[in-house]
């Protein structure tokens, strides 16, 4: 298990700098910045909503390494220091004693049934059957049973944390 306690503190965190950015991007003066301060508050938001969801789930994720939040160098804003938080980019879950599936086989995992739902993304099949988006194993009209590569990089671009939340069952081949 996660320690509740860190990632709230975690959460905490992030969201004093989302309210940071908030409050600059509402007084910023030179537009110059905007674009790089928007970046860091969707990044931001992103971290909220990964952190929540473990918060949520209590997963463990053994086919990973934990996910961290790190700071980096600070941006200067006329005299003020701004220090972004990047989140750690998800790491691929380890190849060893999983099973592979083909589209066709991918199929069969509907979620209907009875029947698990999964999804496929980058080659990764995660399981997406527990998961509130994906409720009744449809997901804004996507349907579970299928590769969603090219979908989740257009609707979820920067946002691979939200696979880390997901059970991997295996890998499309």
């Amino acid at each position: 298990m996660h320690n509740p306690e860190l990632l709230r503190l975690q959460l905490n965190h992030l969201v004093t700098q989302a309210r940071y950015d908030i409050h600059t991007l509402s007084t910023l003066q030179d537009s110059s910045m905007k674009p790089q301060i928007l970046q860091r508050l969707w990044d931001t938001i992103s971290s909220i909503h990964f952190l929540s969801e473990m918060l949520l789930s209590q997963t463990t994720m053994p086919l990973y390494t934990s996910p961290s939040i790190q700071e980096v160098e600070p941006t200067y804003l006329g005299n003020t220091a701004i220090s972004p938080i990047t989140p750690t980019p998800p790491l691929q879950p380890a190849p060893q004693n999983q099973r592979t599936f083909t589209l066709e086989e991918l199929s069969n995992f509907d979620g209907k049934n009875g029947r698990p739902a999964y999804v496929a993304v980058n080659g990764v099949v995660y399981d997406v059957t527990n998961n509130r988006a994906w409720a009744a194993a449809t997901h804004f009209s996507l349907t579970a049973g299928k590769d969603y590569t090219k979908e989740f990089a257009s609707c979820h671009a920067g946002q691979g944390s939200i696979l880390m939340t997901l059970p991997v069952v295996g890998r499309l081949v």
